[in-house]
């Protein structure tokens, strides 16, 4: 069994914010304001004004560094993977935001008391500060002036992260986008050059020769559905993704030319559950794995071949089986042994479906072989 969980490294899942973004985007707004404060107040850095002792500019950097400190554990518990984010749970995010920026308000006076104590050798201070500081009274004046002097840069640091982490995650986003376009470029180009060789056309056109005479109409049917599955292949190279029910009907045009070619050699039935045909995938994706079934099933002993296809919705996801009566391959298939269709079908849909994507091409238990690609079920793009 091969699981495609190699992702494209654009394509990889937002990660969670690093420590090294808190700490130096956090840090950077922190910054500001602490060398803003120390150069306001330091003309009255350590010393006795209006009965009121200011902080020595040292003792206000180490200030700043514990309140930092603390904001920085306020910083990783928004922006942990597992905290509700905005956009699914507004309420619970803004109510644990107010809570997170209260409580480093409310542990400032502490980082106050002991950078003053250590830093100045107000000890007595300290004691006085640490007292008036517990038991917590919900008072105006224990809260005014913390968050007078804490709240603008927590909130300004808080901002800083969230802008540069909303800049990388669309900066990662872009290069997805580019990565899948440029996946579904060189998957048509690869369809045009490979599976719609010139071969194909020729043994396409070959066997609407042999038709014409034998039986006309039947030639002429041939034709027609050869250039509906042209028209179909050329369309799909506007349009990543299609319905389920695009896809099938451009799959029957291809299986069409192919049944006229081989005629009664070839049985095909294709199954589609209803639930499935508005859904959408990614276009052409079906057709590759349809050639393989036809092209090695036909290289078996047996004069016919018959192909099944099959789409089914299964729970949260989009289940495709594709099988063939002969051969039967004697174990499953590791993506080092995959051909160019395959290794072209493994490659889109890393980049379609960020790594959440299933394909298995094994032995089927009824005899022949199956190859079974799973994706995430998805609506209209």
């Amino acid at each position: 069994m091969v699981k495609l969980e190699e992702s494209l490294e654009a394509n990889e899942e937002p990660p969670e914010v690093p420590w090294s973004l808190i700490l130096l985007v956090g840090g950077a707004g922190w910054l500001i304001v602490t060398a803003t404060a120390l150069l306001w107040m330091h003309p009255m850095g350590g010393r006795m004004v209006d009965k009121v002792y200011y902080l020595s500019s040292s003792a206000r950097a180490l200030q700043h560094i514990l309140v930092f400190s603390l904001s920085v554990i306020a910083y990783r518990i928004t922006f942990w993977r597992g905290t509700p984010n905005y956009r699914a749970h507004p309420v619970v995010f803004i109510a644990l935001q107010i809570a997170l920026a209260l409580l480093v308000v409310r542990l400032a006076p502490f980082a106050t008391a002991v950078a003053g104590g250590l830093m100045d050798q107000r000890i007595q201070d300290m004691h006085d500060t640490l007292r008036g500081w517990l038991p917590f009274a919900p008072s105006f004046s224990e809260w005014s002036l913390p968050m007078q002097f804490f709240l603008p840069p927590y909130l300004l640091g808080l901002a800083l992260i969230a802008m540069v982490q909303m800049a990388r995650d669309y900066h990662r986003e872009s290069l997805r986008a580019a990565k899948l376009w440029a996946a579904y470029a060189e998957a048509r180009l690869t369809m045009l050059s490979t599976q719609l060789q010139p071969h194909f056309l020729f043994n396409a056109l070959h066997a609407v020769s042999e038709l014409i005479h034998a039986d006309a109409e039947r030639a002429s049917i041939m034709l027609a559905r050869l250039g509906d599955f042209l028209r179909h292949a050329l369309e799909s190279s506007k349009q990543p993704w299609v319905s389920i029910a695009t896809e099938i009907a451009g799959l029957e045009a291809y299986l069409a030319v192919q049944q006229a070619r081989f005629r009664d050699r070839l049985q095909v039935e294709i199954l589609v559950d209803r639930a499935a045909s508005a859904l959408t995938m990614p276009s052409m994706l079906l057709q590759p794995l349809v050639e393989n079934a036809i092209e090695h099933g036909r290289s078996g002993p047996a004069e016919e071949l018959a192909v099944t296809v099959q789409v089914a919705v299964r729970g949260d996801r989009l289940q495709f089986t594709i099988r063939n009566s002969t051969p039967q391959l004697a174990a499953a298939l590791s993506s080092e042994h995959f051909g160019n269709g395959l290794s072209n079908v493994a490659f889109r849909l890393r980049a379609a479906y960020n790594g959440a994507a299933e394909l298995v091409v094994g032995p089927d238990s009824g005899g022949g072989t199956t190859a079974t690609l799973s994706v995430p079920a998805q609506g209209a793009q």
